[in-house]
């Protein structure tokens, strides 16, 4: 099992480095025992790589089909299923969204409207609701009306809060309920069966996280607590497929960029200072650090501000 692992981390890593620098919407790897993953480009969303920026996955199960992340479009959604179709004729039962960010939710509407239900967490499902109609029209705004066209808003059917067991389409998942540390209503999905932990917006894999909407103590402890889950293979939301070691980089991550703008702000360093001048070299490998970084010290100043401003 363990030799097969291997393989299959660097069958998947290859083909991931092909898929991110070809075609904008790749065909899906598989993981074994019905497991699936479509990889995204490491770049951010523009008309070339179509918005498909982020890992989805889905499973064929007993049942039916469930999918853990739909994509940044209808468009990318109606790939996806002619991808399933291609491998099975079982209906796809059930959307997981993993996080609220237009790279996860936005090709779910295609797949409830051909009965699957959509399930989140209450807190994402509240997020989306508030925010992501202006989410929408901005990446329309990026990507164009032609390439976005049919894609709205996803209303899930489903919420949920809390670690649980769910039974879906024949097959026993695990829901981790890490809600607020990457996002509102971060979650992970654990299968069993095929032993592939879907790590969603918790982890990126040689490509720096986006901290915009997490709080990066708690992100830190739940990167620890998912190293503890017993996967031959993790996915994250962006990059390769990857092991736990890879969880601990992105804590040591997060754990750096906490520190160095610590001790920035007891210095009194202003806000621009502190985005031009604060780095983490070890990362400068990491896709899209230039720009990425930059917006993350930002995100940790302005929070660390905000926790001074509230005291007493």
């Amino acid at each position: 099992m363990l030799a097969r692992g291997r393989h299959l981390l660097v069958a998947s890593s290859l083909l991931w480095s092909a898929g991110a620098l070809g075609a904008p919407f790749p065909d899906p790897v598989g993981l074994g025992s019905g497991a699936y993953v479509f990889f995204g480009a490491r770049e951010e969303p523009n008309r070339a790589n179509q918005g498909h920026v982020a890992n989805q996955g889905f499973i064929v199960a007993a049942e039916g089909v469930i999918i853990v992340d739909s994509g940044a479009s209808a468009a990318f959604a109606e790939h996806m299923l002619r991808a399933i179709r291609a491998r099975t004729d079982k209906a796809v039962v059930l959307v997981i969204l993993t996080r609220p960010i237009d790279e996860a939710i936005f090709g779910a509407t295609v797949f409830q409207r051909q009965g699957a239900s959509i399930l989140a967490h209450r807190a994402a499902s509240q997020l989306i609701a508030e925010r992501c109609e202006t989410c929408l029209k901005n990446l329309t705004s990026v990507l164009g009306e032609d390439l976005m066209s049919g894609t709205r808003v996803p209303r899930p059917d489903r919420v949920f809060e809390g670690r649980q067991r769910l039974a879906a389409a024949g097959r026993s998942l695990e829901l981790l309920d890490y809600s607020g540390a990457a996002a509102p209503g971060s979650i992970a999905v654990w299968d069993r069966e095929s032993g592939v932990l879907f790590a969603g917006g918790l982890a990126s894999f040689a490509r720096i996280p986006e901290t915009r909407d997490g709080v990066l103590a708690d992100w830190i402890v739940a990167l620890q607590d998912l190293a503890g889950v017993p996967a031959r293979a993790i996915v994250p939301a962006h990059g390769p497929i990857g092991k736990q070691a890879d969880l601990a980089s992105v804590a040591a991550y997060l754990r750096a960029l906490d520190d160095r703008t610590a001790r920035a702000y007891a210095a009194r360093m202003s806000l621009l200072d502190a985005t031009r001048t604060i780095a983490v070299p070890e990362y400068r490998g990491w896709a899209l650090y230039e720009p990425v970084h930059a917006r993350n010290v930002h995100y940790a100043y302005v929070a660390r501000e905000r926790r001074e401003l509230a005291k007493p």
